[in-house]
């Protein structure tokens, strides 16, 4: 298992929620932290009929939600 996060933007479009998700080795994430490692990252909102597409920088952080990343074995 691997520390991971789940970071929701808000799509700066229509407000839609946009999850970006990643493993990180840090054992805690603030919002500081999540912009400086992710601000220059391309994300692009899957709402239907809208298609914005720019940088993590331009959107607004809603919230940061660690898990466990959990690999299956390989057979």
């Amino acid at each position: 298992m691997s520390k991971a996060y789940r970071i929701v933007f808000a799509c700066p479009k229509g407000g839609h929620n946009i999850n970006l998700q990643r493993k990180i080795s840090n054992p805690a994430l603030s919002e500081n932290e999540a912009m400086k490692i992710f601000g220059k990252e391309e994300i692009a909102c899957d709402s239907p009929r809208c298609g914005w597409r720019g940088k993590v920088s331009k959107a607004r952080l809603l919230r940061i939600l660690p898990f466990d990343w959990i690999f299956s074995p390989v057979n």
